[in-house]
């Protein structure tokens, strides 16, 4: 009798003791290159910290950002920034957790948009007005959208090479060429204060489409292509789902 008493403990340490192992491997995934963790879901993010190839990283919630290689999520690790999923080995390309709520790190907090933060879901529904405003209906607002999210992330930037531009409201400093705004238009070409305005940035943007021959029935990720004229051409294309659901959202 004495003996089944004691069995019993003893059998249960057993199990606790493997079970806790399990457990804390289960959250934890390999990252498949040296890796820079930064502070918000994008590449243009400050780097926080860098995992090496082979690190295991905890992932405490997942957003939407920068498409990398056609995978837009981001994963958030235990050290408060973010990794691209593509890069970490989940055994899948969709979420593995919950997203990361409210705040401007892309979650889909109250009354933001999808895959957006408070902040970027504000200049997005002033984005989406302005393509309603001149009537380009939900292909314009894709093109815009899609733009803006690869371009500034649907941020704000002033730029430390163009002194006027902070003098207006901004989220970030650039400093690539002359470029401002959310739709990082050239100040050589475009209005600073139009460009630092989420409305007048997409005005600007709008007004240069519609001036497009074909543009109602051109591909999106090409029309951002034609509208913005990037040396890196096929990333519009990649943000066009997102897009979508933006407008949809936005009604458009």
């Amino acid at each position: 009798m004495l003996l089944s008493v004691l069995a019993i403990p003893l059998a249960a340490n057993v199990l606790v003791a493997s079970a806790f192992p399990l457990h804390a491997r289960a959250d934890k995934y390999p990252v498949t290159a040296t890796l820079n963790c930064r502070s918000g879901p994008g590449t243009s993010y400050d780097v926080v910290t860098s995992y090496p190839e082979g690190t295991e990283v905890s992932i405490s919630c997942q957003t939407s950002g920068t498409s990398v290689n056609g995978n837009s999520i981001w994963d958030k690790t235990e050290d408060n920034c973010y990794v691209a999923d593509y890069y970490v080995k989940t055994g899948t390309d969709g979420y593995v957790t919950d997203k990361c709520d409210g705040g401007d790190d892309g979650g889909d907090g109250g009354g933001n948009l999808p895959g957006l933060g408070a902040t970027q879901s504000a200049h997005a529904k002033k984005i989406i007005q302005q393509a309603k405003d001149q009537n380009v209906g939900s292909h314009g607002c894709q093109a815009a959208i899609a733009t803006a999210l690869v371009e500034s992330g649907i941020y704000i930037y002033a730029n430390s090479g163009v002194p006027e531009s902070l003098n207006y409201p901004h989220d970030k400093v650039g400093s690539d060429h002359d470029s401002v705004g959310i739709f990082q238009q050239r100040a050589m070409y475009y209005s600073v204060k139009k460009a630092m305005d989420p409305a007048g940035g997409a005005e600007m943007f709008l007004d240069k489409m519609v001036g497009i021959s074909g543009w109602k029935t051109m591909d999106v990720g090409v029309l951002c292509q034609k509208v913005q004229v990037s040396a890196y051409p096929d990333r519009y294309a990649e943000r066009v789902p997102e897009a979508k659901k933006i407008c949809a959202a936005g009604g458009l």
